[in-house]
């Protein structure tokens, strides 16, 4: 089984998987994706790094960039070459991998969309977000026979990470620790 969070921006999805893995204390693979500091600057990039380590701010690890008044750019080969290798390094070394976050940016990247959906084919647990507006390639993840998707919200932030801590814990062979 997989779990992937969808729900408002802000409303604390990924801080809700970081809660997670402190009370599953394993080291996953995967990726994440973040904005620096001037993430309500009109100009701005979207980073992509490995999902346990620093926040790399390196143009170099930039996936898309956003503009005021124009629609964001998205480094498709990046996603295609990067994203790619950081999902199936997981797929091979961890026993659960990080997907944070899938959406419209990754619309023309072909080759990371099929890695996604090879990996939830798979074994290996997967525990991501998703945009939470419905359509196009993301579809094929909420509509996945292995995941079961989840909306975070103000009043179930809170209890979700233990909930989804022992959700994973009857798939990976951890012990959990409240």
């Amino acid at each position: 089984m997989h779990v992937f969070l969808t729900g408002g921006i802000q409303v604390g999805k990924s801080t809700i998987i970081d809660k997670t893995l402190s009370l599953l204390k394993i080291t996953p693979g995967g990726f994440r994706t973040y904005f620096g500091s001037d993430r309500g600057a009109s100009d701005r990039f979207l980073y992509m790094s490995s999902a346990v380590g620093s926040k790399l701010f390196s143009v170099k690890n930039a996936v898309a960039y956003f503009a005021e008044g124009k629609a964001p750019q998205a480094f498709t080969s990046r996603f295609d070459t990067y994203g790619v290798e950081l999902i199936r390094s997981a797929g091979n070394s961890s026993n659960l991998i990080i997907m944070d976050e899938c959406g419209s940016l990754e619309r023309g990247a072909l080759v990371f969309q099929k890695e996604v959906i090879d990996a939830l084919d798979g074994n290996t647990p997967v525990f991501g977000v998703i945009k939470q507006s419905s359509g196009g390639w993301t579809d094929r993840i909420r509509n996945h026979p292995k995941v079961r998707l989840i909306t975070v919200t103000v009043n179930n932030r809170d209890v979700l990470p233990q909930r989804i801590a022992c959700l994973f814990t009857n798939r990976i062979d951890i012990p959990y620790v409240p």
